[in-house]
């Protein structure tokens, strides 16, 4: 695995000229310590609160004292961290704009480590896909019966390709199905596996502060309802339809109802790790095609400590949507949720098999489960708030609670899978060949895997999950090799030139960190030019596996640039990455 190690940067600073505008690129290798104080170029649509995130030496009490001592009211611990704390300022005037000088007054201080005021983070739930309603009753079945609750007909979703009379579904021989049925008959049905909504020791509401995480009756609070009906709908109550994981527990963590920070994420991200096995997120920045956004510093720290400390050290899943901007032409490499390492992202393939209007592509997808399609076409049925049944879910939100579910399956059939085993297994048990003949974009890395930047390397398999889940072999430990690239000097190039950038790697063969085989590389890049929607970003492996790390996006009329955005493909997986690398950077609008 290739990727960069966070806590140092060391960087080289290059300009190229580009149709007569200056992209300045800085890659970095980390190697300097991060700063008390992190300021954020704040825009006049950025709102801070009278909220700061303190990291403190000394305990509660020393909090308490500095607190006190530099004009601020002590709050609370943030839940889930040790030393890290909440203030608020006395007599803090409403305002929009970032209080820096309260801040830097607080970083003063000898035992502050590092201070932060909040600021509200836009985060949409990925559901929301303007079109008519779900056709439910346009395919014809069988008389075959499995269950009796009255939307189990309408699951298209779940069902085996030979109970539905309809040819349509089988492309080139190959049944569109994830196979879930044939997982359920091998005795797999998510049994002692948590996911989050509604377990009593799972379950948290963040925005009210309390352990109860009912959402308000409204259309705009269903989101969560939705998702958990996905994973474990109840079968043969004659109620609704059937959870992909239907004995599994659910929990929920309710955040999205009210303000989200920076301490909203971490907490939710961090909610009782020992718990809980897997964590479902179909929400994330907008996708809008311009927006470039990812967690904050303590939702990393939170992140990373699911990683590490989570299910006895094993790692907790984290299931993430990768957006509903496609057509926006948004680029889910602009999603710092989906650039994450320790992130599953999940994509959405139609009921024909097809990638759907609103799916983005990026190369950091590993995997796709199913959703909706063109207007006309079915949704995905679920339960509802308010103890109702609906057919209308839809989007990349529908797609990640079916792979947190298989995946449950996964960790029925073996507990002892650690969150690698569960990309590893997600990789090599997703399937292409549904998907192949009638989606453009698949390439075949050097180990013979075929990856595609809008599914991943396929849509999921439940039934292949499980059966090499419960044979899986716990994978060595994690190897992270950082290079450290070369200066690069200045250059001209014209309209149809391509900055080409070529660095090697020896994978830190010889060290006790030696990497042969990639899982992840991470490019840590600062760009600035004029207009970043303009820029195309590819990088090329020693193999010969070229990747689209960044796709055109024609709405981001920014100039702010990239400042250390972590590019993340996986598709070089498998991969030996030795060698030299290129990266090709170009205006492709200009």
């Amino acid at each position: 695995m290739l990727i960069s190690d966070y806590s140092r940067r060391d960087c080289a600073v290059n300009s190229f000229q580009l149709n007569n505008r200056i992209l300045f690129v800085t890659v970095c290798h980390v190697l300097c310590p991060i700063p008390k104080l992190i300021v954020t170029k704040a825009n006049d649509e950025e709102e801070y609160g009278n909220e700061w995130v303190v990291e403190i030496v000394g305990g509660p009490q020393e909090a308490k004292d500095i607190a006190r001592a530099v004009g601020y009211k002590y709050i609370a611990p943030v839940r889930g961290f040790d030393n890290v704390y909440i203030f608020s300022k006395e007599n803090h005037r409403g305002k929009r704009k970032a209080d820096s000088k309260s801040t830097l007054a607080l970083c003063r201080h000898k035992h502050v480590l590092w201070a932060e005021q909040q600021r509200v983070h836009k985060r949409f739930k990925r559901d929301h896909i303007d079109a008519a309603s779900s056709a439910l009753n346009d395919v014809n079945y069988s008389n075959n019966v499995f269950f009796n609750d009255p939307f189990w007909p309408q699951q298209w979703n779940l069902v085996s390709n030979e109970i539905i009379q309809k040819n349509s579904r089988t492309i080139n021989g190959q049944p569109i199905s994830m196979h879930v049925m044939k997982a359920w008959e091998l005795g797999y049905t998510g049994k002692g596996v948590v996911v989050t909504i509604l377990d009593p020791q799972a379950s948290y509401d963040l925005n009210d502060n309390d352990p109860d995480p009912m959402p308000k009756f409204n259309e705009l609070n269903r989101h969560g309802t939705r998702c958990a009906g996905e994973v474990v709908m109840t079968p043969n109550n004659s109620f609704c339809g059937v959870g992909i994981a239907y004995n599994a527990k659910i929990g929920g963590v309710r955040m999205l109802g009210g303000k989200v920070t920076d301490r909203t994420e971490a907490e939710a991200l961090s909610y009782n790790i020992d718990h809980i096995d897997i964590f479902s997120a179909s929400w994330g920045p907008m996708d809008d095609g311009k927006t470039v956004e990812g967690p904050g510093r303590l939702t990393q720290k939170a992140i990373l400590k699911g990683i590490q400390q989570g299910r006895g050290g094993k790692g907790v899943i984290y299931v993430w949507a990768s957006g509903n901007g496609g057509i926006q032409d948004d680029d889910c490499g602009c999603d710092g949720y989906m650039d994450s390492i320790y992130t599953l992202s999940v994509s959405s393939v139609t009921k024909d098999g097809t990638s759907p209007w609103y799916a983005e592509k990026c190369a950091a997808t590993l995997t796709s489960t199913f959703s909706n399609g063109h207007h006309e076409e079915q949704m995905i049925t679920t339960t509802d708030i308010e103890n109702k049944c609906t057919g209308t879910f839809a989007g990349t939100s529908a797609s990640a609670p079916m792979a947190a579910a298989i995946i449950a399956l996964g960790l029925d059939a073996n507990p002892s899978l650690t969150w690698r085993d569960v990309q590893h297994i997600t990789v090599w048990t997703s399937d292409p060949m549904p998907l192949l003949n009638i989606n453009e974009g698949w390439n075949k890395n050097a180990r013979g895997l075929l990856v595609n930047s809008r599914f991943g390397f396929g849509l999921m398999d439940a039934s292949a999950f499980v059966k090499l889940a419960k044979t899986w072999e716990n994978v060595p430990e994690q190897h992270v090799c950082s290079t450290v690239f070369p200066t690069f000097s200045k250059r001209e190039i014209n309209d149809e030139s391509i900055t080409v950038i070529k660095f090697r790697t020896d994978g830190c063969e010889g060290q006790k960190n030696e990497i042969n085989f990639l899982e992840h590389i991470h490019l840590i890049l600062d760009a600035h030019y004029p207009i970043r929607g303009h820029l195309s970003i590819s990088i090329t492996s020693p193999e010969g596996t070229k990747t689209q790390l960044l796709s055109v996006r024609r709405r981001d009329k920014s100039s702010a640039g990239f400042h250390h955005w972590p590019f993340m493909s996986v598709h070089t997986w498998g991969e030996n990455p030795r060698g030299i690398w290129q990266l090709d950077i170009e205006d492709q609008v200009n």
